[in-house]
């Protein structure tokens, strides 16, 4: 005999099924609005539908929220991205130029700012970037033979610092909208299996009625999706896995190296979505369209660091 706290017929059967999955919430959720649409002629079950509406719409407004916070950062983790890089491409070789002309490039002036030339700027951290972009803004500034090019890095290091601040800033929101997803989950949970126990009473001798307003099928076969690890060579390309996504799929990725993530129709295609920049060490979650097309199947990674080889999780959510 189980223990009184384990009585079976009181857990929360729609909350084990969902298992926090949007997307199996949603479609679950639906099942049961539609059906007390369907039977609201019935005055208890327009009652109920009364009652487990704004649950309904509190999980599609949690996700759009979501989805939108998702949106803006991924948006601001480009403008970061492409910052970064016209600073490696374009603003260091022109600053570099500038400075060789005060000091030769062989001169402990030059290498004064320049101890270990660009390295710095092509590996490590944001963060070790940053305070290494900051230190030569400093020395330049210092330096009053510098002052025309201390100026343009001073505009540029603003310019790339706030580009950060608000990726990062992006993040936190980010944040706020999962833990309101997920809380909207629990709330239509708890909801549903308390609309369970009304119709139970008002159908106790119909068992296929009861079940006409739960979606059974779903929540018993409702299998977490799984999680794909591995490892990816220094600036390769990867495919991680093949699988059907919808447009309100979204994944979970972590690596130890800085990764773009995207999905297209062949492993082989050279053309593809620009993706989804993955930070180093942050795990990240990332959704659709901006992942690319949910029609197509194939994911696959690229590990932007140069010299490092990346470990990854992926995790269809």
């Amino acid at each position: 005999m189980p223990a009184a706290n384990q009585w079976l017929p009181a857990e929360n059967f729609v909350r084990n099924g969902v298992k926090q999955n949007y997307t199996v919430a949603l479609k679950v959720s639906t099942f049961h609005i539609d059906a007390l649409t369907a039977q609201s002629s019935n005055t208890a079950i327009a009652d109920i539908l009364v009652l487990y509406t704004p649950y309904h719409n509190g999980l599609i407004s949690a996700s759009t929220a979501k989805l939108s916070a998702l949106g803006d950062r991924i948006a601001d983790t480009q403008t970061k991205d492409e910052l970064f890089l016209e600073l490696t491409q374009q603003r260091l070789p022109l600053w570099q130029q500038m400075i060789g002309n005060v000091y030769a490039r062989k001169t402990a002036g030059f290498k004064a700012l320049f101890p270990f030339n660009l390295d710095p700027f092509y590996s490590g951290t944001i963060e070790n970037k940053l305070i290494n972009l900051r230190t030569l803004r400093d020395k330049c500034t210092a330096d009053a033979s510098l002052a025309a090019v201390a100026s343009l890095i001073t505009a540029f290091y603003t310019t790339i610092n706030n580009a950060r601040n608000d990726q990062e800033g992006e993040k936190s929101t980010v944040e706020v909208g999962i833990s309101d997803q997920q809380a909207a989950i629990e709330a239509m949970c708890i909801q549903m299996f308390a609309d369970y126990g009304t119709i139970v009473n008002l159908f106790a001798n119909s068992p296929v009625r009861i079940r006409s307003f739960i979606d059974v099928a779903t929540l018993q076969n409702h299998v977490h999706s799984p999680v794909y690890e591995g490892v990816v060579n220094k600036n390769k390309i990867r495919k991680v896995a093949t699988k059907t996504v919808t447009q309100n799929s979204t994944v979970k990725v972590t690596s130890d190296v800085d990764l773009m993530i995207w999905v297209n129709d062949r492993a082989k295609n050279p053309i593809h979505p620009t993706g989804v920049f993955i930070p180093a060490g942050v795990p990240t979650i990332a959704a659709f369209p901006a992942l690319g097309n949910p029609a197509n199947r194939v994911f696959q990674i690229h590990n932007l660091s140069l010299t490092t080889q990346g470990h990854y999780s992926v995790e269809f959510l």
